[in-house]
């Protein structure tokens, strides 16, 4: 069965990508994924190898793992299917633990849950940045392998390097184990960023321009169109105010010190998404600071899952938004180069037209 492969080369040949000898190889890969996956039963179960219930496919920012698992997706003869952000599908988890914290084993109650929805889940960019999800990650996946749930993920990260210099990483070792035991892990050797090729980019980034404010004042009402438009008020995310400058039916529009600079989470920026198509975001300064930059990676990751339109401004290159003075932040700045590809991606023509991932609701 060579599904991924017939599709990568017509592709090719009909320019609509460019070949690459190494995401050619991973849908070699892939393609035997699918006829594993596909032939599964008693005898198939005789014969099934350890780490056959999965894979985690690992590479460097913009090398193409997100088309790959698209096209997986797409293909894999599977009704029972989800796909959606790690950091989204463990929101759900924590939220579905809390329901449940009044049942003996409530993970493997969750467990057993998305096993009657779904036969496999594609989780994009795992990546385990907080102690919550890194307590609970191993538990988790041994009750989604033991119900049969077939786990496919992408990262920027090898699996033994998630969690880096985490509290009680020690507790974590056990979900990098179970990982390499169950998933089979493909390396997609590449390092070129195929997000920085587009050259089709739209005016929605306004950079380091003193009509910023008049440019962005333009592009909100072409959005707003005819709605009534409610300008410097507060909306309720997760039950708490924050203050916008503006905002329609479709669009609301930010300072940036206020969506990014507060403290925010995930679910905050899930639920912004849910209720509006376009995020407008001002002032973008050069971020010194490792908690405003996660939070600004939260929100990109989450908008760009979505396929959301960020219209923004800023003083200064998407490059330079990020600024390392530690050891520290210079290892943070690995992973905020995924934001700035994002960013770049988000700007272009291409990004515009693609429809959002599928979601998951537990």
């Amino acid at each position: 069965m060579k599904l991924l492969q017939n599709w990568y080369l017509l592709q090719t040949k009909q320019n609509y990508l460019v070949y690459d000898e190494y995401q050619h190889a991973i849908l070699q890969q892939l393609d035997i994924f699918i006829t594993n996956f596909s032939a599964r039963g008693f005898f198939a179960n005789l014969w099934r190898r350890p780490n056959n219930l999965g894979v985690y496919l690992y590479g460097s920012v913009g090398s193409g793992k997100s088309m790959l698992l698209d096209e997986l997706f797409r293909q894999i003869p599977e009704t029972q299917k989800t796909r959606t952000h790690f950091h989204k599908f463990m929101s759900d988890i924590h939220q579905k633990l809390a329901d449940l914290k009044d049942q003996n084993d409530p993970l493997d109650n969750v467990a057993r849950e998305l096993r009657r929805k779904y036969r496999i889940i594609f989780l994009d960019e795992m990546h385990v940045n907080d102690i919550a999800t890194a307590m609970i990650l191993k538990n988790l996946l041994s009750g989604l392998f033991k119900h049969g749930v077939y786990i496919v993920t992408s990262s920027n990260f090898a699996p033994n390097q998630l969690y880096p210099d985490g509290l009680m990483r020690e507790r974590f070792l056990g979900a990098i184990e179970l990982i390499g035991q169950k998933l089979q892990i493909l390396k997609l050797e590449n390092s070129r960023d195929y997000r920085l090729q587009h050259n089709t980019h739209n005016q929605f980034f306004i950079i380091n321009n003193r009509h910023s404010h008049d440019k962005l004042t333009y592009l909100f009402n072409k959005f707003a169109a005819d709605n009534q438009v409610i300008v410097d008020n507060e909306i309720i995310i997760q039950g708490r105010p924050i203050w916008y400058v503006k905002k329609s039916a479709h669009i609301i529009w930010f300072k940036f010190d206020i969506i990014c600079g507060e403290n925010r989470s995930h679910l905050d920026y899930l639920d912004l998404c849910n209720k509006f198509d376009y995020i407008v975001i001002e002032d973008i300064e050069p971020i010194n600071s490792k908690d405003i930059a996660r939070r600004l990676t939260w929100l990109v990751d989450i908008l760009y899952d979505n396929r959301r339109k960020v219209i923004l401004s800023a003083s200064c290159g998407i490059g330079q938004i990020y600024v390392a003075h530690t050891r520290e932040d210079n290892e943070f700045a690995i992973e905020f180069s995924r934001t700035v590809s994002r960013l770049i991606e988000m700007q272009t023509q291409e990004y515009l037209t693609q429809q959002s991932l599928e979601s998951i609701a537990l």
